[in-house]
């Protein structure tokens, strides 16, 4: 969707150069700007759009590794390497999703400006972007390294199990009425 819509602003902004066509400087003007309290409500959706109970897959699928240690028969080594793949993905998350969370408060900014330019605005989408990008590359980084712990048999158990978990954890939320996804990110 993202994408879609940075190709349709993309577009839009190429089109207004090539036909030289610009905003009257008091149409960008006397547009209406965001009042304070609809900026601060703007930025409380951008601060939590790391919040999505989907979001952390990774994190929730390493620990779903640890709680089925006993089930999957994984030593103490293959443990104690998962652990810190856990660790080390839980500390660059943190870093990532700061940054993710503070670039979509930017774009906001940027969009809800009236004054800004096209061009800010697609600089803004794209840096927010790739903060998501990197967040979600961290997780599936951490995912392969704990994957790349098990042995054939044990992978292939804990996959059966996760899916079938995931299925079953969507088939009770699509009861309740909630529609979220079981893919990461």
């Amino acid at each position: 969707m993202r994408r879609k819509n940075l190709v349709v602003l993309r577009t839009l902004v190429a089109a207004a150069a090539i036909a030289g066509v610009g905003l009257p400087a008091d149409t960008a003007q006397s547009a209406d700007q965001p009042n304070d309290q609809q900026m601060k409500r703007l930025l409380e959706s951008a601060a939590q759009a790391t919040d999505r109970p989907d979001h952390d897959f990774a994190g929730n699928s390493i620990q779903h590794l640890l709680k089925q240690a006993k089930s999957l028969d994984l030593n103490q080594e293959q443990m104690d390497k998962i652990k810190d793949v856990n660790d080390r993905y839980v500390q660059t998350r943190t870093g990532r999703e700061s940054a993710y969370k503070q670039a979509e408060m930017d774009a906001l900014k940027v969009i809800h400006d009236k004054r800004s330019s096209l061009s800010a605005v697609e600089t803004a989408v794209q840096k927010s972007d790739e903060a998501h990008t990197k967040l979600r590359m961290a997780g599936i980084v951490a995912l392969r390294e704990a994957a790349d712990v098990l042995r054939p048999e044990q992978y292939s158990q804990w996959r059966q199990n996760h899916t079938s978990d995931q299925v079953a954890q969507s088939r009770r939320q699509g009861e309740q009425g909630e529609n979220e996804r079981i893919a990461p990110h």
